[in-house]
């Protein structure tokens, strides 16, 4: 079932959605209701649509009360004939989709080790907050009154009535005027003065408890009297009130503090109580991130290392290798390929490093760039046997060149697996059916033997060894873009970026060749040709998919076997381009478990993951290294 965010699936009554046509409309057009549509409806065909136009389309669940904070987009590209296919919208999917936060907690990053993270991180979860900005909350800020009205309206959506009219002056164009007017129905809110509310300013203590106190109790009623600074003022009885349900906290011994402003944090500690919501003490995720290397030039493409050694190696998309040593770059570059790669698109450049498993003692080591041509190389190097912190250019070696058409979707990840074997990556160069033709290297994942044959030979058991049925170096096919695969004892990870709809995850045999991922018959478990009842046999689907309400480009990563932070041992890395977050799963006997997230804010596009000698994980952004470490 999708998340809707503030939206339960039980209460789901209908959903609405709209279009834009890119490069043509301004905006979106108004939201129409998908007719007879509720929580048990499973998709709705749109028809009517131009076969020779894009469209963008969002999708939303409401209730009676309000529509969802969450959309869910869509990308229709155009068919380019006389008559298309009807667009099917699916509201739910049939494989693992991660509800985001999958457990109580992780919706803000700023609020982490706070007394109040629970309440905050309950009351996201139940769609009463949305924060200050992605992924953070401003837990030390303010709270105004245009936005407590707004949590009021969402804690409580049964209070709201039908119509409720225009009330105050100086909240007209507001973001909370809606909110506003309805508490002012409802008899709940009060204004600032004759015709105003004051939105903007900042809420006292005791101005809270009075609202909340209307909207959960009514009227309070007389009560003990719980602190000694509000005596004869007339919000008194509603503070009393508050702290004999156990809601309403003090600010000090015997005092409630009420003209203070009220912090964003302890406004969701109230309110927390006051819904009654889960708030027992998160464990939290045991790592976070360490800042390596920032500012590079051209931006860290892959990070790699011999196993064993305490070096880290990066590559940077213009060409350039650089070594981490005691937490600093070497000032000279282990190599320089500037000269050889072309990174004018942001798929092109030095994309992928790999050491050879025996680089103690051969010191060779092999990497995936884009050449001056457009085309894509894989090269062996040699470190200098003199200097073990520079390679030594005159022992380049060619090993294969994969000529594409396209900037983009070239893969690029290098990976030496199962009986020593390099494994290299390659994308569909945007010619999407070669993917599925085992007489091309395109869409695929080859395997070759790079200590015997000049410069390669063919494993034995490679399932085209042969050549007569597909390319002899070809291990699996059928994929989009795969960016970033690796091993993990028996198992492949192969993250699938998607074109208009799924980003997935495929975990399978490493010992199992020929296996066809399905691109373009499928796009994560949905048809994409044709896009209705697509032939699926023989096909492998992936365990986790996510939609592109989400992100846009799944970057896979690594399972987790360092040292340094033993909870997270078996967990599987991954992130998106674009997505603000990094998410964990653990594969345990076929079933995906233990899927967390960890929401990002402020590090720009995300780009890769590696990992070091020592099995620990790295970030790459756009400009940056980030190494995960105990939190």
């Amino acid at each position: 079932m999708l998340n809707w965010n503030n939206i339960s699936d039980a209460s789901i009554t209908h959903y609405q959605y709209r279009l834009r046509r890119p490069k043509q409309d301004e905006g979106y057009g108004p939201w129409i209701n998908i007719p007879g549509s509720g929580a048990s409806t499973t998709g709705y065909t749109i028809t009517g649509l131009r076969g020779d136009t894009a469209y963008n389309i969002r999708l939303r669940a409401c209730n009676l009360a309000r529509c969802s904070s969450v959309e869910r987009v869509f990308h229709v590209r155009p068919c380019l004939t006389a008559e298309c296919e009807p667009v099917e919208i699916l509201f739910h999917t049939p494989v693992f989709t991660p509800i985001i936060p999958p457990r109580p907690g992780f919706w803000f990053s700023d609020d982490d080790g706070s007394v109040h993270e629970a309440a905050i991180e309950s009351l996201a979860a139940a769609g009463v907050t949305r924060g200050c900005r992605q992924f953070l909350y401003c837990p030390d800020e303010e709270v105004t009154r245009g936005q407590f009205a707004s949590l009021l309206v969402r804690a409580f959506p049964d209070l709201v009535p039908d119509d409720a009219g225009d009330y105050f002056g100086d909240d007209d164009g507001s973001v909370h005027e809606t909110a506003v007017n309805a508490l002012a129905a409802a008899g709940i809110a009060d204004g600032c003065g004759p015709g105003s509310f004051c939105p903007a300013e900042e809420l006292t203590r005791a101005q809270m408890a009075t609202m909340l106190a209307r909207a959960l109790l009514g009227p309070a009623p007389p009560g003990r009297d719980h602190f000694s600074d509000d005596d004869g003022h007339v919000y008194e009885s509603a503070v009393n009130a508050l702290a004999a349900a156990g809601i309403a906290d003090g600010c000090g011994p015997g005092s409630f503090c009420p003209a203070d402003p009220i912090r964003r944090d302890h406004a969701a500690a109230m309110l927390a109580r006051a819904l009654g919501l889960e708030t027992a003490e998160i464990k939290p995720i045991p790592w976070r991130l360490e800042p390596v290397a920032e500012a590079i030039d051209g931006g860290p493409t892959d990070l790699q290392a011999p196993t064993g050694d305490d070096r880290a190696f990066f590559a940077t998309r213009p060409g350039m290798i650089h070594i981490i040593a005691d937490d600093a770059i070497s000032p000279e570059p282990f190599l320089d390929l500037t000269s050889e790669v072309l990174s004018r698109g942001s798929e092109q450049g030095l994309l992928g490093l790999a050491f050879h498993p025996d680089y103690a003692a051969n010191r060779k080591f092999f990497v995936f760039y884009t050449d001056l041509d457009g085309h894509s190389q894989v090269y062996q190097y040699q470190a200098d046997p003199d200097n073990p912190d520079r390679a030594d250019p005159a022992t380049a070696l060619h090993i294969i060149t994969f000529e594409t058409k396209s900037i983009d979707h070239n893969g690029g990840q290098l990976q030496f697996g199962p009986g020593g074997y390099l494994y290299i990556a390659v994308g569909d160069d945007y010619q999407e059916l070669e993917s599925l033709n085992p007489q091309t290297e395109l869409g695929t994942i080859l395997r070759i033997d790079v200590d015997n044959g000049e410069p390669y030979s063919i494993p034995a058991d490679n399932p085209y060894a042969d050549g007569q049925v597909g390319l002899p170096e070809i291990w699996a096919y059928g994929l989009r873009n795969p960016w970033r695969f690796s091993f993990d004892g028996p198992h492949i990870y192969i993250a699938d970026v998607g074109a208009n709809h799924l980003e997935e995850i495929n975990i399978a045999d490493a010992s199992e060749g020929a296996i066809n991922y399905g691109w373009p018959t499928m796009e994560g478990t949905r048809c994409t040709t044709p896009r209705l009842n697509c032939d699926t046999a023989g096909l492998f689907l992936p365990q986790v998919e996510y939609s592109h309400g989400e992100g846009i480009a799944i970057i896979g990563g690594y399972v987790y076997r360092g040292n340094a932070i033993p909870e997270m041992t078996g967990h599987y890395f991954y992130t998106d381009y674009v997505g603000g977050w990094i998410r964990t799963f653990t594969y345990i006997n076929g079933d995906v478990t233990e899927h967390y997230d960890r929401p990002l804010a402020n590090l720009g596009t995300m780009y890769s993951f590696g990992i070091d000698g020592h099995g620990e994980i790295y970030l790459l952004t756009d400009q940056s290294v980030y190494k995960i470490v105990p939190r």
